[in-house]
């Protein structure tokens, strides 16, 4: 793929103020620059647009408007709106490498502040010398063995968590002691004292986290989900809760989001709920991808973190 002179790039999303200011400078001359919110915006000012920066959920909308295009850049990790979209004639690349640091934080802060008492000790009202839990020695099992993952991995590491993964193929990856493939799931849960989930919206991870893999973990684990919301059966999640399966868990992401204010799932006990904040997008960090990947797109040269249609990442 290589870029011409007649490129136009459309920028799509809520904030396409804001990474449209990003940009502003460091274009080449010539590239025209369309930045709207909507994809009704979109579909009035940009179907001469070749390139996108662009929300997936808010392309899909137009994609069918958009002849011209020949590559999109996604702004979020997810891209299942555009991988179930039936267009197949363009570039898709993907996000990687800007959400290990933030979903380790919140992986660990979540877990110190469990094992540590925290949350209970941040309400006390009287003494209490009752000695706490420690990460230390403890196993993280994480579903999906990316980039994020990998980045989870090395930062648990630091604290004596040893990970072990579970990809498609229990393939090796970096910063695990040991991989599992997606059929040996159940085996690949006994051994974790803690589980995350990260994968990709994907048919082979959807409801993966449901009961049975939920009972293979060791009594009193703890799950925590910072992927997407299809891959978890909620209600066996609560259901672990009740019986003492899990001793807690921290779900960021849902099927439908916002959750609803009257959602019973508000009022279940030691189930914690972060509002898709795990790992926010820095739209400065999504623009340096994008303008690496413009200079190789005009040199043509291959495409970093090109989606596969097929598998859905």
């Amino acid at each position: 793929m290589t870029g011409g002179n007649d490129d136009t790039l459309l920028v799509l999303a809520p904030d396409a103020a804001g990474l449209a200011a990003h940009l502003e400078g460091r274009l080449h001359d010539g590239l025209e620059v369309i930045a709207c919110r909507d994809s009704n915006e979109a579909r009035d000012r940009g179907t001469g647009a070749t390139l996108a920066l662009a929300n997936p959920d808010l392309l899909a909308g137009v994609l069918d408007d958009l002849p011209r295009l020949r590559w999109a850049q996604s702004t979020w990790a997810g891209v299942r709106p555009l991988v179930d979209h039936p267009r197949r004639d363009y570039t898709l690349t993907g996000v990687r490498g800007i959400f290990g640091q933030a979903m380790s934080e919140w992986l660990l802060g979540w877990l110190l502040a469990i094992e540590r008492g925290i949350l209970r000790r941040g309400r006390a009202t009287r003494w209490d010398a009752t000695r706490d839990g420690t990460v230390a020695g403890k196993r993280l099992g994480i579903l999906g063995t990316g980039a994020i993952g990998q980045a989870v991995a090395r930062a648990s590491a630091a604290l004596g968590i040893e990970a072990r993964g579970l990809n498609r193929s229990g393939h090796p990856s970096e910063g695990f002691r040991e991989t599992f493939p997606l059929d040996a799931a159940q085996h690949f849960a006994a051994s974790c004292d803690y589980l995350l989930a990260l994968l990709p919206d994907t048919p082979a991870s959807s409801r993966l986290v449901n009961g049975k893999l939920l009972a293979a973990l060791p009594r009193g684990a703890i799950f925590l989900n910072g992927g997407r919301g299809s891959t978890v059966d909620t209600d066996a999640v609560v259901a672990a809760l009740g019986t003492g399966q899990l001793r807690a868990a921290v779900l960021d992401v849902f099927p439908e989001e916002p959750l609803a204010d009257d959602d019973p799932l508000w009022a279940v006990d030691n189930l914690y709920i972060t509002s898709h904040t795990a790992a926010p997008t820095d739209p400065g960090a999504i623009v340096e991808l994008f303008l690496a990947n413009l200079a190789r797109y005009r040199a043509g040269e291959p495409l970093a973190d090109v989606v596969d249609f097929s598998r859905g990442y």
